[in-house]
């Protein structure tokens, strides 16, 4: 596993930003989002793919290496991903913990 400068803000940030996403994503599917934009995906489809991301999102900082590798890239992509279909702010958050990762 690569050890970070900053692993452990970038585990904190990516957590809360994995579980933004998925409380945000499992709104939307039950109907009662508080999202201001529009996410990709429709109704159905969107919210969805959000919880998977959440999900993964969660899993690569609680078990690293193991399901999921702990990567800044990886958490980079996921952000933007995350931004796309669910969370505006867990997207935003899981996207400084992969910028903080690529600052040496």
């Amino acid at each position: 596993m690569p050890k970070y400068k900053r692993y452990s803000i970038m585990k904190i940030l990516a957590v809360v930003g994995g579980v933004l996403a998925l409380v945000e994503s499992f709104l939307s599917f039950v109907g009662r989002s508080f999202t201001i934009f529009i996410s990709l995906g429709g109704s159905i489809i969107g919210p969805i793919i959000g919880i998977i991301l959440g999900i993964v999102v969660i899993l690569a900082c609680v078990r690293p290496e193991d399901p999921i590798p702990f990567n800044a890239v990886l958490f980079l992509i996921l952000g933007i991903l995350i931004i796309l279909f669910s969370s505006l702010i867990g997207g935003i958050l899981v996207l400084i913990a992969g910028v903080l990762g690529l600052i040496k």
